[in-house]
C-alpha cells in the first residue's frame, strides 16, 4: 500500500466534511430567509389597512345620511304640520328640504361607490390573506424538508468524524502536515488520483517514469506542474 493511499482517503473524507459543511450552511440561511413571508404579511396588512380605511369612510357617510334624512324628516314635519305659519318661513323649509334631498341623494351615491369598494378590499383581504396561508404552508414544508436534510448531514459529519479519527494515526505527521499545507494552498484539493498519464487537477500529461514512481510505496510523488501529491491507486 503507498503512502498517498491514506492521503487519497483522508481527502475523501475530508473533501465530504467540505461539502457537508458548505450545505448546512446553505441550509441556516434558508431557513433564516423569510422574505416571501414578510412580503406576504405586509401585502395583508396594506390589504387590511385599506379595508378600514374604507368601512371607516362607509361609516361616516352612513352617519351623515341618516342625519340629513332626520333632519329632512324635522323640516317635512314642520311644514306639513301646520305649526308655521309665515310665508317666508314656509318657504325657507321647502327650500332647505330640496336641498337635504339633493344632498342626501348624492350622499347615496357617494355611498353605493363606497359599498362597491368596500366589496373590493374584503375580497383583496380574502386573497391576501389566503396567499400569506399559502406561503406559510410552503415555507413550513420547505423548512421540514431543509431540517430533515440538515440533521441528515449532521449525522454524516459525525460518522466522518469517527473514519477520520480512525484513519489519522496511520499517517505520518509529516505528510499529514503537508497535505494540511498542500490542501490549504489548493483549494481543499491536495492529492490527485492519476487519470489515465494525466493529473486530473491540473490536465498535465504524466510521464511513464513519474507515474510508476506515483504507484510506489515508499515515497510520495508531487505533480511537477502543480505540486500535488499523485494517487496511482
Amino acid at each position: 500500500m503507498s503512502l498517498s493511499f491514506h492521503l487519497y482517503q483522508l481527502q475523501k473524507l475530508d473533501s465530504q466534511v467540505r461539502q457537508a459543511t458548505q450545505r448546512m450552511g446553505e441550509i441556516n440561511l434558508l431557513l433564516n430567509q423569510n422574505e416571501l413571508l414578510l412580503k406576504a404579511q405586509k401585502h395583508l396588512d396594506d390589504a387590511a389597512e385599506a379595508q378600514e380605511n374604507i368601512r371607516g369612510k362607509l361609516r361616516e357617510i352612513e352617519i351623515s345620511a341618516y342625519n340629513k334624512r332626520i333632519k329632512m324628516e324635522q323640516s317635512e314635519a314642520a311644514l306639513y304640520g301646520g305649526t308655521v305659519k309665515n310665508p317666508k318661513e314656509l318657504q325657507d323649509l321647502q327650500t332647505e328640504i330640496a336641498l337635504l334631498k339633493k344632498t342626501i341623494g348624492q350622499i347615496e351615491d357617494t355611498q353605493l361607490e363606497l359599498m362597491v369598494a368596500a366589496e373590493d378590499s374584503d375580497q383583496n383581504y380574502r386573497e391576501a390573506e389566503a396567499h400569506l396561508n399559502t406561503v406559510k404552508a410552503e415555507q413550513a414544508s420547505k423548512h421540514s424538508t431543509l431540517t430533515g436534510e440538515l440533521k441528515t448531514l449532521r449525522s454524516l459529519l459525525d460518522r466522518l468524524e469517527i473514519e477520520r479519527n480512525a484513519l489519522l494515526p496511520q499517517i505520518n505527521p509529516g505528510l499529514l502536515e503537508s497535505y494540511n499545507q498542500l490542501r490549504a494552498a489548493k483549494k481543499g484539493l491536495a492529492v490527485a488520483a492519476v487519470d489515465e498519464d494525466c493529473c486530473p487537477a491540473c490536465g498535465s500529461t504524466l510521464t511513464a517514469a513519474e507515474i510508476q514512481s506515483a504507484r510506489a510505496t515508499a515515497k510520495i510523488v508531487n505533480c511537477p506542474t502543480c505540486g500535488r501529491i499523485l494517487y496511482a491507486g
